[in-house]
């Protein structure tokens, strides 16, 4: 294992802050529910296959129509879910665009492409990888492999940054370098430590 030749972030609690309660708070307020139908909607199958590709904005608008019980339309709905990220993580984005100066720096989100929306202004992830676009989470290892073919790198050169134990775990396994986000400075003094920052 060399130094890295690529950098992939993670975005929801890496580069884009999260908090699935603001997400409950925005639909009890716009849509009229209750916290726990809104609880129990975010945790159907419709996200997984939404996150997956196997559903579309349209699905998601008459999922919430099915719970509101009046139109939501396409445009309400993308709001409602991305109401989940908080401001983005600025100082991240920042380290990242350091990094490109001296290396690809891409992405691997499990989400769908329309998240990209909430980056900020000039701010790039180049390769990106969408689970939606890949059909595949990155529980499943098969979304890994799909990323090395596409990247063209020994899995070793390939550094990936995430918040889960279990992706970070996987990445391993799979012989990726991979660091778990916990704080900023932590991950900034592991990318230190690989000579990044």
């Amino acid at each position: 294992m060399g130094p890295p030749k690529v950098v992939l972030f993670d975005l929801g609690g890496v580069l884009l802050p999260f908090d699935r309660e603001r997400r409950v708070a925005a639909m009890v307020a716009d849509l009229g529910v209750s916290a726990d139908a809104a609880r129990a909607f975010m945790v159907s199958d419709l996200h997984h296959r939404l996150d997956v590709g196997a559903a579309g904005v349209t699905d998601l608008a008459h999922g919430l129509t099915a719970l509101a019980g009046r139109p939501v339309d396409e445009a309400r709905a993308v709001r409602l879910i991305l109401s989940v990220f908080g401001p983005p993580n600025l100082a991240l984005w920042e380290a990242a665009a350091r990094l490109r100066r001296r290396l690809p720096v891409g992405g691997f989100s499990d989400n769908p492409a329309f998240v990209a929306r909430l980056f900020p202004d000039g701010a790039v992830l180049t390769p990106m990888f969408w689970s939606a676009e890949l059909g595949l989470s990155k529980a499943d290892a098969g979304a890994f492999a799909a990323v090395e073919r596409a990247l063209n790198v020994d899995p070793g050169r390939i550094l990936f940054i995430d918040d889960s134990p279990g992706n970070v775990a996987l990445a391993r396994d799979l012989g990726w370098d991979a660091i778990h986000h916990r704080t900023n400075g932590l991950t900034m003094g592991e990318l230190a430590d690989r000579g990044l920052e």
